[in-house]
């Protein structure tokens, strides 16, 4: 028998990140670590799928990670390492929206922290515990796209074949500059705190794909738009299911374990490459 393939997923207790896990465990190819802010809801939603499915107790495990916070990466990374050693898959899933109208500062770092800067630090500091041919899968969102942008010196910089992780952090700073002191419109940018930092993450996969131990241990990275699915974040009115939502990112779980360079880096919606 095949030994399982061990996944990562970050908030996989509800929405779209339990969708990717309910999906996964009905194939007999997965272990899953459900990577979540609350040990208690995790082991909730892990308890009713070892039920609902008959598994072994060893086929989903939990790990606490609240990924707006360096410290608990650290913990998690820590802990990661001491019980399981290595991942085959990491899918970085665990994201913010801020419900209301408001838009200032405050609410763009409190949707950056997670879905930019802490998706961005979980990575990098998991790579290592990546195996050879392993996968970074990263829900970006089709909300962080470049038409966004009013701008045509803000699109050609994101636009920039050859923009480096360094160029991203910058643009990510600019735009929070801009917020702090009203002249984000003037310079280009959406009212919108969300799309941007999905705009932001979407664009750091591409420069991921250059990252020299990426290339090193042949990891694929790839990120993708499950599509407007009805969870707690989009709400009732979203047009796809939560199993529906699940079905990119699952996609592209199941690609065979080797680069392939038309894809590696790329922005994937229902299953297929898509420009930013």
């Amino acid at each position: 028998m095949q030994a399982l393939k061990t996944v990562v997923i970050t908030g996989a207790n509800k929405g779209i990140g339990f969708g990717i896990l309910e999906n996964l465990i009905q194939k007999q190819s997965y272990k899953v670590i459900m990577a979540c802010r609350s040990l208690e809801l995790a082991q909730q939603s892990r308890t009713k799928l070892l039920e609902k499915y008959n598994l072994s107790q060893d086929r989903i495990d939990t790990i606490e990670l609240d990924i707006s916070s360096s410290g608990s990466i650290d913990k998690f990374i820590q802990e990661f390492t001491t019980r399981f050693h290595q991942a085959d898959i990491l899918i970085n899933n665990a994201a913010v929206a801020v419900k209301s109208d408001d838009f200032n500062l405050e609410v763009v770092q409190y949707t950056f922290k997670p879905n930019f800067y802490g998706t961005i630090e979980l990575t990098e500091k998991f790579i290592p515990l990546l195996s050879q041919n392993g996968k970074i899968i990263t829900v970006g969102s089709s909300a962080g796209k470049i038409k966004n942008l009013k701008s045509e010196d803000l699109v050609k910089r994101f636009q920039n074949p050859d923009i480096t992780r360094e160029d991203v952090f910058k643009l990510a700073e600019e735009f929070q500059e801009h917020v702090k002191n009203n002249t984000y419109e003037q310079n280009g940018w959406p009212s919108w705190g969300y799309g941007i930092s999905k705009l932001l993450i979407n664009t750091y996969v591409k420069t991921l794909a250059q990252n020299a131990e990426v290339k090193n241990k042949s990891l694929q990275v790839y990120v993708c738009c499950p599509g407007w699915v009805k969870t707690d974040m989009a709400g009732d009115k979203a047009e796809l299911t939560i199993d529906q939502g699940a079905l990119t990112p699952v996609y592209l779980v199941e690609l065979p374990h080797e680069v392939n360079p038309e894809y590696q880096g790329k922005f994937f919606y229902l299953k297929k490459v898509e420009e930013l």
